[in-house]
């Protein structure tokens, strides 16, 4: 087991380095940074969770194939807070991959289907309550555009992910839908 970094010396003094399979090397450290970020602002607040936040991605543990001696990633414990920026970089890893799967299936099950990229925004908001009601505003319009006869009829399936985007400059809030 290793303490979180990702580069690290092993008990030979060898530098290892965690990266994808093109090569890029994955921002762990970065990640932790902004989760100690947000620890602080939990524990300032007197959060619960604060203890297993800062605990989130501490330890990750290596596996070294025999044959290649590449290490590849194998157990990591993490804090699954909704707002915790390391669990939020694996979450949307997670559902890349899990995209990437159904896409592969839908071509390989309708090879002749096309495919349509759509994104929805709406005016900033600036509390959380407007957040709130913006929110269920899009995702009720959104239900309401994929009943119209045209859509329906010629829908063979969606997905959908809804990204809020803080605007440092006014503090506001964007919010948007992929779909």
């Amino acid at each position: 087991m290793c303490p979180n970094s990702s580069i690290y010396s092993d008990e030979k003094s060898r530098v290892l380095v965690d990266k994808t399979k093109s090569g890029k090397v994955r921002p762990w450290r970065e990640k932790k940074i902004a989760n100690v970020d947000y620890f602080e602002l939990l524990h300032i607040l007197e959060f619960k969770k604060a203890e297993r936040v800062k605990d989130c991605a501490e330890i990750l543990e290596y596996k070294q194939n025999r044959e290649t001696g590449e290490r590849k990633l194998y157990r990591v414990w993490f804090c699954k807070s909704r707002l915790c920026p390391m669990c939020n970089w694996r979450r949307a890893m997670k559902h890349g991959i899990q995209s990437q799967k159904v896409v592969a299936e839908v071509i390989k099950q309708k090879p002749t289907v096309r495919w349509l990229f759509l994104t929805l925004t709406v005016k900033n908001v600036y509390d959380g309550e407007e957040l709130n009601k913006s929110l269920s505003d899009m995702a009720q319009g959104f239900r309401r555009m994929m009943q119209y006869k045209k859509i329906n009829k010629n829908l063979v399936g969606f997905m959908r992910a809804t990204e809020v985007t803080i605007n440092n400059k006014d503090n506001s809030y964007n919010q948007h839908m992929h779909s």
